[in-house]
Order: structure tokens, then sequence, then C-alpha cells
């Protein structure tokens, strides 16, 4: 059975190059159903990849597939055989821009709590990839009583809570799957 799936899987691969680097390996990329995911609803269509047990892939590789998408790779071990290792899966995350990325410059130490807190001016770490979707869960504003919309984040940068992205203030984190998972305001 695993020559079998390894000959079928071979026969579909195609090869991807990651970003910035001259680092190419094969892979199938494949959909997946969104509620097989161990994390909360996405908006954007998700999608898998296979690929062979040594080919250089981890969690927030950035690569363009053949369609001219950036993907950012997540884990996901998806069982195929028992024991036995005929391929790896990764979840896929569609980036929808390239943005900027800034953090406070320096820390001090709050007074009251004894923890680090963010001080200083804003330091622009870079531009950073990026899949900003817009979900709401049917959250009202206790004062207003409006729903509220909220914009989730998703990037392979290690961004920190109060880190400015695209404009907007990282209010909570929740990293999974390998990758960044962040709400912003």
């Amino acid at each position: 059975m695993p020559k079998l799936l390894s000959r079928l899987q071979a026969q579909n691969e195609i090869w991807l190059k990651k970003l910035g680097k001259a680092t190419r390996f094969r892979g199938v990329i494949f959909p997946v159903n969104p509620t097989a995911l161990p994390t909360s609803v996405f908006v954007l269509p998700r999608l898998g990849l296979r690929t062979r047990p040594r080919e250089p892939v981890k969690a927030r590789d950035l690569f363009q597939d053949p369609a001219n998408r950036i993907m950012l790779v997540g884990n996901w071990e998806l069982p195929l055989a028992h024991d036995d290792v005929v391929s790896r899966c990764f979840v896929l995350f569609q980036m929808t821009a390239e943005v900027s990325w800034q953090r406070r410059a320096s820390a001090t130490m709050n007074p009251v709590t004894g923890l680090p807190q963010a001080a200083g001016a804003f330091v622009e770490l870079g531009p950073i990839w990026v899949s900003i979707e817009n979900y709401t869960h049917g959250n009202e504003d206790p004062g207003l009583r409006v729903p509220t919309d909220r914009l989730r984040l998703i990037t392979g940068a290690r961004v920190q809570l109060g880190d400015v992205v695209n404009g907007k203030t990282v209010k909570r984190l929740n990293p999974a799957l390998g990758v960044s998972i962040a709400e912003i305001e």
C-alpha cells in the first residue's frame, strides 16, 4: 500500500520554490475541509500540502505556487497510514498582502504588575506577508449593543501583543498550527 501511495503522489507532485531562497521542493497541493483543522473557522478556503518525508519544508515557510499565490505553511499532521511515513502533510494559508510591521523600540517595567511593557517610538521590522480576514462571531459591544467586526491576521512572522501590523494593533494572539494567528483592531 505505501508504495502505491508514494507512486500516486509522485505523479501529482509539482516543484515549488520558497520565497527569498533558492530552495525548491516537491509537493501536492490539495483542498482541505475547513472543519478538519483544529482551530476556529477560517474565512478563506484552505489548502493542504503533501510532501515526501525528507523535503525541506516546515511551518512558517513561504512559497509561491504555480497559480502565483503566496502560501504560508502551517503544521498539520494528517494520518495517512498507521506507522508508515509515506508523506508529511501541512496546511496552507493564502497570503493576501505584504504589509508593514512595527514594534516599540524598548521595554520598561510596569510599576504595578512588574511585567515588561512596550515603550518608546515604533521601529519598522520590515514588510511581512499576511492574510487579513474579516470575521464576526455576533459579538456586540455591551454599551452600544452594536455588532462589532473583527479582523484576523495570519502570518509567519513572530508578532507580539501591541505590535502594529498594517496600521492596526495586535490585541489578541493565538499561535496555532506553527504560525501566528492574531486579532487586530
